[in-house]
């Protein structure tokens, strides 16, 4: 039996990896797999994901989340991808996934920018050593403000937007529902 792959994508501060983490607990084969953590398999030659040189890198890391999301759905699993997913990106998973079968989906998460920052301020103030800073808490307020914004005005994709404002568990049920409904495919 073929699994999915669910692409939860938003600004820093959407709740991207806490929904992720609780839509893959509800699910009976699942897998949660953060874009942060692929991007730490790079070694040299890292550059931040928001520069105009970060192109091929992220095409790259983003190629290799969507193989091995391939993988798991093939194996029957439900595969969430969580990450700065855009347009293209979501387009190029489509393509790795389409090839062997498996169906691909995409949440967007929007809460409005004084939440996204204030998140991340909180990530900021409060880092915990045993686990790594994400890149994003490297931006300033300015590239996260640039970074909300690219997530609005979506046009045929605002379809796919789910409302981040609520509690965790809210937003968390949004998605599945969503997802369950199957009003979150991919328009591409």
């Amino acid at each position: 039996m073929d699994g999915s792959v669910l692409v939860v994508s938003g600004p820093s501060g959407a709740g991207k990896t806490t929904i992720s983490r609780l839509l893959a607990a509800t699910l009976p084969l699942s897998v949660h797999m953060r874009t942060d953590d692929f991007m730490f398999f790079v070694t040299n030659g890292w550059v931040e994901p928001w520069l105009p040189d970060a192109a091929h890198q992220n095409a790259v890391i983003g190629a290799a989340m969507a193989s091995a999301a391939t993988q798991f759905a093939v194996g029957g699993y439900t595969v969430i991808l969580d990450g700065h997913w855009f347009r293209e990106g979501v387009r190029g998973v489509a393509e790795i996934c389409g090839r062997r079968g498996v169906s691909v989906h995409c949440a967007i998460l929007r809460p409005d920018l004084s939440t996204c920052l204030a998140r991340v301020a909180q990530r900021q103030a409060s880092p915990k050593p045993w686990v790594r800073p994400r890149p994003s808490e490297a931006m300033d307020d300015a590239a996260l403000s640039s970074l909300h914004a690219r997530f609005n005005d979506l046009g045929d994709c605002e379809a796919n937007v789910i409302d981040a404002s609520g509690t965790p568990e809210e937003v968390a049920a949004a998605v599945l529902s969503a997802f369950a409904s199957g009003r979150l495919g991919t328009p591409l």
